[in-house]
Formats: structure tokens, sequence, C-alpha cells
């Protein structure tokens, strides 16, 4: 590495100087007005000088690049020529990678059907989340229940209150009857009086009749009458039985109406069915992440030890073949892989070979203008001298690669 960095510094100071002198003969061009004066070719020179190193530059970026493709189809053919164990191990890595990497890609696309909150909500209460849905779905069992009750209980009472009503009116009926039953008789009993004063005929008879039939439609009155009360006061027990268990149902019925409407603001559900398909989302959704999880880590596992195989067996690069994972597993793949750094390193070379020839062009222009004319600034041949030095060019010395 000293050796290598020693260089470089050579190369970057001499490059250094060759800035300097550039500098000072444009400098000095800079102050000649005529385009008749040679010092102007001296400026000419000067380019074809830039032209060549910046031409050398790119000369050695694009060796660069070839020597690592050619390192690159290197250790294409020595992974051809793997033993047979090395190269089923390497294999069977590979393909256990590409699996792994299609079940989280798989994983990825996978959406469930339930939102952060849901998940966020659920997740505090992982543990107790069976028991919460059975008690759900108790409480909307029992709140059928009690709307059945409450409907049959509505029905009783106003069953009762009705016939609570029609006894009322009846006994007030009979009442108005008894009055009038009364009111007859004695208006007879006064009318028969009455005759038997005018007449002297004896009336007796009819009055013990009168009496007969208003003692007995007074007994039927007082018998009908006393019915109706004791059924009224039946209907008035039943009615505030009936209104008194449909207190303490209307009760229960808030209650559980409120755990229901509890538990559907809190997970955000509307039914304790839709609230157990979330708690499935839910699951299915915890065992996704675990499966990612490990799909993740054994993906690590494999990846280390893809890595190691390739460093056993001594890669230029075997950093890049962690990405080329299909190219391990398929010949095809490796062929198109082989085929493309093929058809870059010949376009490279082509390319070099450009570059060498702009060059050589460059250097045969200036010893064509350096032999027609002699006179030259000092620092035009120290310039020249210091292009050729850094970048191997000379008028008789051809560019090797």
């Amino acid at each position: 590495m000293g050796f290598f960095t020693k260089r470089k510094n050579k190369r970057e100071i001499r490059a250094a100087k060759i800035d300097d002198a550039f500098n000072r003969v444009y400098t000095q061009i800079e102050g000649i007005d005529s385009w008749e004066d040679p010092k102007k070719l001296e400026h000419y020179i000067l380019d074809s000088c830039e032209q060549i190193i910046a031409s050398t530059k790119a000369m050695e970026r694009q060796k660069m690049e070839y020597r690592i493709v050619t390192r690159y189809l290197h250790d294409i053919k020595a992974i051809e020529n793997l033993p047979k164990d090395t190269a089923k191990d390497l294999r069977n890595t590979a393909i256990r990678i590409c699996e792994l990497e299609q079940n989280i890609l798989e994983a990825r696309a996978i959406t469930r059907n339930i939102t952060d909150e849901q998940f966020s909500v659920i997740a505090d209460e992982e543990e107790d989340m069976p028991e919460i849905i059975n008690r759900f779905a108790s409480d909307e069992i029992y709140q059928s229940k009690l709307k059945r009750s409450l409907s049959y209980l509505e029905g009783e009472k106003s069953r009762w209150e009705i016939e609570r009503e029609e006894l009322i009116a009846q006994g007030r009926l009979f009442k108005r009857m008894a009055i009038a039953v009364l009111t007859s008789f004695t208006t007879l009993l006064i009318l028969l009086y009455v005759m038997y004063n005018a007449v002297g005929a004896d009336m007796s008879i009819w009055i013990y009749a009168v009496l007969f039939i208003c003692a007995v439609s007074g007994f039927v009155i007082f018998l009908r009458q006393n019915t109706i009360n004791k059924e009224s006061r039946a209907a008035l027990i039943r009615l505030n039985q009936a209104i008194s268990m449909l207190n303490v149902e209307r009760m229960k019925y808030v209650n559980v109406t409120n755990s229901i409407e509890y538990s559907k603001d809190k997970y955000f559900v509307k039914t304790a069915a839709e609230l157990q398909y979330v708690w499935e989302q839910y699951q299915d959704k915890v065992r996704d992440q675990q499966r990612y999880i490990q799909n993740n880590d054994d993906l690590e596992f494999y990846n280390d030890k893809l890595e190691r195989i390739l460093g056993s067996i001594g890669l230029a690069d075997d950093k890049i073949w962690l990405n080329q994972v299909n190219a391990l597993i398929d010949k095809q793949d490796m062929s198109d892989c082989r085929h493309r750094l093929v058809v870059r390193r010949k376009k490279i070379r082509d390319r070099l070979e450009d570059h060498r020839r702009i060059v050589q062009e460059e250097r045969d222009e200036i010893d064509r203008l350096m032999t027609r004319h002699e006179h030259y600034l000092p620092e035009i041949q120290e310039i020249i001298k210091s292009v050729d030095k850094l970048c191997g060019t000379s008028s008789s010395t051809k560019i090797k690669a």
C-alpha cells in the first residue's frame, strides 16, 4: 500500500507542476493580440496537451473497468468449475435464499381485514379475547331474550290496563243501573201506595212482587258489582306485577345494551360475529409477522452461509453474487451474465482503441507543429515533456494497454 501511495503522490505532484506551467503559458499568450503571431500556435499545442491528458485519464478509467469486467469473467469461470460438493452446497443455499425472498415478498403482499386501531386494542388483551368474545356473544343472546321478554311484558301491561279500564267502566255502569232500578222500584211502590189509598184495593200482592223483584235485582247487581270489584283488584295486582317486572327487565336491558355498545365502540365492530372475524384476522396477522421475522432470520443465515462459501472459493469480488443469486441457480442466467460481460468488455476495448487513436493523433500533430515552428516559450517544451512522462506518449512510441 505504501508503494502505490507514493506513486500516486508523485503523479499528483507532476500534474500540479503541469497545471502551473499551463497557467504561466496561458498568462503570456493572453497578452498577444495578433492572431498571426506564432505564439498562438502554442495555445493550440496546449489545447492538444490538455486533450491528451483528458483522453489518457479516460483510458485509465476504461482500463480499470476492463480489469474489473475481466475479474468478473474469471469469477464466473471459477464458479462453473467448482467441485461437485461445493457446487451443490452453493446451489442449494442460493435456492433457499430465492425461496425465502419469495416468501418475504408474498408476506408483504398479504393484507388482513383489520385496522391498526383494532390490532393495537386486541394486542393489549390478547389472552382475554376468547372470553371477551364469548361474553359479547352471550350479551347479544341475552339482549335478544330481554327484547322478547320486554315485548311480552309490554303486551301484558297493556292487556291488564285495558281489562282494568273495562272493569271500571262496567262498575260505573252497574252503579248507574242500581240507581235506576232503585229509583224505578221506589217510584212504583209510591204509585201502588197512592192507588191503594185512592181506590182502597188490596195491593199487597203487587207490593210483594215489586219488593221481590227489587230484592232480586239488587242482589244480582250486588253480586256483579262485587265480582267486578274483585276482578278489578286482581287486574290491578297483575298490572302492578307486570309494571314491576317490566322495570326490572328494562334495567337489565339497559345494562346489557351498555355492555354491548362498549364492546362495539372499543373494538370498532357491530356484532360479536364481526369481533370473532377480526380476532381471527389478528391471529393471522400475528402469524404473518412471525413468519416474516423467521424468514428474515433464515435469509440472513443463508446469506451469511452463501458469503462464506463464496469467500472460500477465492473470488475477486464475492459480494456482487449476493445480488445475483438466480445466476448461481440457473445456468442460462449465468450464461446470459457472461454474455453481457463479454459484450461490455468488447465495448471497453473499442473505447480504449478510440482513445489511443485520439491521443496518438494529437501527439503527432504536436510533433508536426514543433517541426514547423522553432520558437516557443520554454514552458512549452517543459509541458510537452511532462505530458509525455505523465501519459506515456512520445513522437515515436505508441500507446500500450
